[in-house]
């Protein structure tokens, strides 16, 4: 599974600018619709879709997003596909930003955002994109093809800040003003985060890092929300998840483990029979049968 953040500031493929510590952007285009690919990111991030159509999906929910639409997404898992516009280019604009950079942001502007409430644990975010907030990712391009020097460094992290503000002085978007609240106040639940990533093959450290918690902290919140320690509760939700999936969609066997956080088919099929008593394809064809 591709880590998405450190795929892009890794790759020469795709013009990127590295602004300051803790917030990027990429340009990224594609030219053939993608199948549905896995990956996840250790950084929140926004993107905006420019030309074509993107498909998110991540904790049981799907996101489409046409031209001039936008999602803010956080840290996590998530399956992804693109299609081009009309047989031709998908480009979209990315933004990463680390939780400390909009920590930051949230105690400069406080005061501008609600007052605490009980913030979405959804794993994404819609956008509403109002002509100010449209006219910034648009204007950020030229920026791909210009010399970065620290003057025009400073200039964007000044256009972040800007868009940042657009975007919860707009009404429609409470939620996104409402998580930026949540960095100040509170931790996301074990629940959230587990129903979102439990298909990452990370160790408890890496859980326990996108749940905001040192180790022994997310192994003691994680047995007082599962009452089952990690290793148990990730085998037994990912062969549900993989059980739901050969139920209802037509997926190979191969991509389903996959897709349900197994790295190995022979390995799945032993513990998905071991589980629920049949193989993978029997089990399907069973469901099949009893849904008619």
């Amino acid at each position: 599974m591709e880590q998405l953040d450190h795929y892009f500031k890794q790759s020469k493929a795709f013009p990127k600018i590295e602004v300051e510590k803790g917030f990027r952007f990429i340009e990224y285009r594609s030219y053939e619709h993608s199948k549905r690919v896995q990956v996840w990111s250790a950084q929140h991030f926004i993107v905006f879709v420019l030309q074509g159509k993107k498909v998110m999906e991540a904790g049981g929910a799907k996101y489409q997003l046409g031209s001039d639409e936008a999602l803010f997404l956080r840290k996590g898992s998530y399956l992804m596909s693109e299609i081009p516009k009309k047989q031709g280019v998908f480009q979209s604009v990315l933004f990463f930003l680390d939780e400390p950079f909009l920590e930051q942001f949230a105690q400069r502007h406080a005061d501008l955002l609600p007052s605490p409430n009980q913030a979405s644990q959804a794993p994404a975010i819609r956008l509403h994109i109002t002509e100010p907030v449209g006219h910034f990712y648009h204007a950020v391009l030229p920026y791909f093809n210009t010399p970065l020097n620290e003057a025009r460094r400073r200039g964007l992290t000044l256009k972040l800040e800007e868009l940042l503000l657009n975007l919860i002085a707009e009404p429609q978007n409470e939620s996104f003003a409402l998580f930026l609240n949540g960095l100040l106040q509170d931790k996301p639940t074990i629940e959230s985060v587990m129903e979102q990533n439990f298909m990452l093959n990370l160790p408890l450290a890496q859980f326990a890092q996108l749940a905001q918690r040192s180790l022994s902290s997310f192994k003691r919140d994680f047995k007082a929300a599962f009452d089952s320690p990690p290793g148990k509760w990730l085998h037994t939700r990912r062969l549900k998840h993989a059980a739901r999936l050969l139920e209802h969609d037509m997926l190979s066997v191969t991509q389903i483990a996959l897709e349900s956080g197994f790295e190995d088919l022979s390995h799945f099929s032993a513990a998905f029979k071991a589980a629920y008593g049949y193989s993978p394809s029997v089990y399907r064809k069973r469901a099949a049968v009893h849904s008619l």
